[in-house]
This record gives structure tokens, C-alpha cells and sequence, in this order.
């Protein structure tokens, strides 16, 4: 017999139970038939440094494993490296990046689930499926589980607070707040990225409380409980090292977005990593003061160029499908062997989700436009307009940072649930709006 769907629990249920089974099949079946070469390199290489030292001689650093007590540093954030802390060995094993490629893909799995639970804040069931079966099957963030890298870690953080705070919001509970600021400082202790979110969140919360009729000051919990989850790692740096954080991150950040077309004079084979063929790439990345000097003494003369580059190519770099500074198409670090090279159903997926990319991303950015309508035009309730507010607030948030910062595409990948969302919002009002407008045109004389 089959289950009763008119229930709508048992119809939800069911839906879950479908969609996290096809997610984490998708990720299981790919870490286990995917060989990446060399996969401990670059950033890998000091996620995995950091882990290790933790691990062996509880002292965070980046320096390369060894009996000796290494220096402790504070050039990356905490996060992941205390994630996988658990799982590493010395020296590292085939063994120890399948456990840490598995459990990204648990996370990975609990992020499709999530997507779900937070689409249905505002969409029906139908458009929240949508929008969670696109995480499910994102070919980009199926990838990404069988990296030693922040993006599925941070992406699951980052869902996970977002969801919290919408549920935090419509159940006026300043314990949910607590815990929505919890989530979303170690986010932050993640990758750095979202950490001056709280900034516009709070401002936003401040703003609409008396629309969502938030009991006084209820909101406030969210700002304590990212602060009470921060200030340790800073208090850390201090402590050890003498500064609240290292400015390198910043300042290769700012150095690396300033390359219009992520190219070194528009030559084609420097394209993805620019400043390793800049000659004065060391004198530019001096500080942070000389980094802004360059970007305006660039848009001084070239003005058009570097305008261009800035507000309309690096938004569009950003969101683009194929890896600018990697190996190409969806893949971070080379691939030798992967199921979108051979076998039909990643090969289907990944076409699917390539032709459908684009038209997902520019319905997300319209959404992102429209939800600061009038509510008169929206016909949204007054929790589900400001949920899908602070959806479009983090997107543009984004953009704002990696406008002024380095675009590469692959900070885009714990986005795609957002994205998903946006997008999906977007076909439903586009689709009321045109029965809407007709019914109107039929019922005139």
C-alpha cells in the first residue's frame, strides 16, 4: 500500500527521506570511484598541517608535521583544520581521505535536508523539492566532499545558521536566536568570509522587529551568541601571537581580484593566477595600504576597464560554472579518475545542471531585486517576507565581498542552496504573476 499523501506530514516525510537518499548516493558513489592527484596540495596542504599539529602536539599551526613542537601561527581560520583533527593520521593515508571525504558527505547530505526545511518557510513543497533536489544533484557541491578544503564544512554551517535564524524569527525565541549566533560565528570560524554578516543582519532584525512582533530586544541573543563563540580565537591570537588575526588572507584577497579577467596584461596563460607572473606582485602585497594604493592608482588610469572589471566582470566570474584557478569544469585540483568522466548518470546530471546554470543564477539575482518589494506585490506572509530578505541580504552580501575581493568561482559553491532557493522562488512568483495577469486580460470586457 502505498503511504497516504494527502498527509502532509507523511508526504513531507517521504519527500525528505527521497531526497537525502538520492544525495548522499550521488556523494557516496562518487568519493568512492574518484581519484584526485595529490590531493594534500596548496590550501589542502595547510588544512591538513594545521589538523595534524593539533592533533599530535596540540598547537595550531601550519608548518609541516614533524616530532619537533612546530610555531603556532594564525593564518587560516580554525574550523575545518579542528573538523578533521579527528580523522587525520601521519603520515596520511588512502584510508584517512576516504573517512574525511565520508563525513563531508554526511554534511553534504545534511545540507540538502536543511535546503528543504528552509525553502518551506516560503515556498510550497513543490518549489522547496525543487530547490533542495538542485543541491542534491549540484555537480559543484558533489565535488567538493572529496576535497581536504572549507567549502562543504562551511556550506552546511552556513545553510545551518541561516535556517536557524528563519526559525528563530518565526518562533520568537531568544534561545533559537542563541543558537542561530552560535552556528553562524563558526561559520565564520570557517571561512572568514561571512564573519561581518552579523553587521547587515543585525541592522536588518533591528529594523523589522516591530513588523515581525519580536518580543524587545530577543534578537540581541543572536549577537551574544556569535560573540560569545568568536572572541576566544581572537582572544587566542592575542594571547600567542600578539594580533586579533594575520592580514596576509586579506591582502592576497584584495591582491588577486585586482587582475582584470584574472589574467596578467591579458595574456591568456597567466589567466587564473596573474600574480604569480606579476613582477611586482611582492611590492604590491606589501600590506594592506599598498594593495589599496595599486587598486586606485589602476583605476586612475584605467578607469573604464577596472570599472567594468569590478561591478560587472567579477559578479559574473563569481558565479560562473567552470573553476577559473584549478583544474577546469567543476573539479578544484586535477581529477585522474571521476564519474563525470564515464559514467552516464553524472554525465547526464552534470549537462542537466550546466544548461541549467545560468538561467538559475540570473533568476536568483532577480529574486534577489524583487523580495524588496512592497509586500502589496508580493502577497508574502510577513515571516516569509523577511526570511526571503535575509536569503537576498547574504547573496548580496556575498558580492559585495568578492567584488572587492578575489571572485573565484569556487567561493560560490556554499552559496548554491541559497542560489537554489532564490531561483526557485522566482519561477513560482514568475508563474503567479502571469496567471495573475492572466485572469486580469480574460475578465475584461
Amino acid at each position: 500500500m502505498l503511504p497516504d499523501t494527502k498527509n502532509p506530514l507523511i508526504f513531507n516525510v517521504l519527500i525528505i527521506v527521497t531526497l537525502v537518499t538520492i544525495a548522499f548516493s550521488l556523494r557516496l558513489y562518487y568519493i568512492n570511484h574518484t581519484v584526485i592527484d595529490a590531493p594534500i596540495r596548496a590550501d589542502a596542504k595547510d588544512y591538513y598541517s594545521y589538523a595534524v599539529n593539533i592533533k599530535n602536539h596540540h598547537v595550531y599551526s601550519r608548518a609541516w608535521p614533524s616530532k619537533a613542537i612546530p610555531k603556532p601561527d594564525t593564518l587560516r581560520a580554525p574550523g575545518y583544520p579542528f573538523f578533521i583533527s579527528k580523522l587525520v593520521s601521519w603520515p596520511p593515508t588512502k584510508s584517512m581521505l576516504w573517512k574525511i571525504s565520508f563525513w563531508q558527505a554526511l554534511l553534504d547530505t545534511l545540507t540538502v535536508l536543511m535546503t528543504f526545511l528552509l525553502a518551506r518557510h516560503f515556498l510550497n513543497t513543490k518549489l522547496a523539492v525543487l530547490a533542495a533536489l538542485f543541491v542534491a544533484i549540484s555537480p559543484h557541491l558533489i565535488s567538493a566532499t572529496s576535497y581536504l578544503l572549507t567549502e562543504t564544512l562551511f556550506g552546511c554551517l552556513m545553510t545551518a545558521s541561516v535556517l536557524t535564524i528563519v526559525s528563530a524569527v518565526k518562533r520568537n525565541s531568544q534561545p533559537i536566536f542563541l543558537l542561530a549566533g552560535i552556528l553562524l560565528a563558526l561559520a565564520s570560524l570557517t571561512r572568514p568570509t561571512i564573519q561581518y554578516f552579523i553587521v547587515p543582519l543585525a541592522v536588518g532584525l533591528f529594523i523589522a522587529q516591530n513588523q515581525l512582533l519580536l518580543k524587545k530586544g530577543v534578537w540581541l541573543s543572536l549577537i551574544l551568541g556569535f560573540f560569545l563563540t568568536y572572541t576566544p580565537w581572537t582572544v587566542r591570537n592575542i594571547e600567542t601571537l600578539g594580533v586579533t588575526s594575520d592580514p596576509t588572507l586579506t591582502i592576497n584577497t584584495l591582491h588577486h581580484g585586482i587582475y582584470p579577467d584574472f589574467m596578467y596584461k591579458s595574456i591568456p596563460q597567466t589567466k587564473g593566477a596573474p600574480y604569480h607572473h606579476d613582477p611586482r606582485s611582492k611590492e604590491i602585497s606589501t600590506s594592506v595600504r599598498s594593495v589599496l594604493d595599486e587598486i586606485i592608482s589602476r583605476f586612475k588610469n584605467e578607469p573604464l576597464r577596472h570599472l567594468k572589471w569590478y561591478l560587472i566582470d567579477k559578479p559574473i566570474t563569481f558565479f560562473s560554472w567552470g573553476i577559473v584557478a584549478g583544474f577546469g569544469d567543476v573539479f578544484i585540483y586535477p581529477v585522474i579518475k571521476s564519474p563525470y568522466f564515464n559514467n552516464p548518470t553524472y554525465k547526464n546530471i552534470h549537462q542537466v545542471m550546466h544548461w541549467l546554470h545560468w538561467p538559475l543564477v540570473i533568476l536568483s539575482l532577480f529574486a534577489c531585486c524583487v523580495v524588496w518589494l512592497p509586500n502589496r506585490i508580493l502577497k508574502l506572509s510577513v515571516h516569509g517576507l523577511i526570511s526571503i530578505r535575509i536569503l537576498s541580504l547574504l547573496t548580496l552580501y556575498f558580492l559585495a565581498v568578492h567584488i572587492v575581493g578575489a571572485p573565484f568561482p569556487r567561493y560560490s559553491f556554499p552559496l548554491r542552496p541559497v542560489t537554489f532557493i532564490l531561483a526557485s522562488w522566482s519561477i513560482g512568483f514568475l508563474i503567479k504573476s502571469t496567471s495573475r495577469i492572466g485572469a486580469n486580460h480574460e475578465e475584461k470586457p
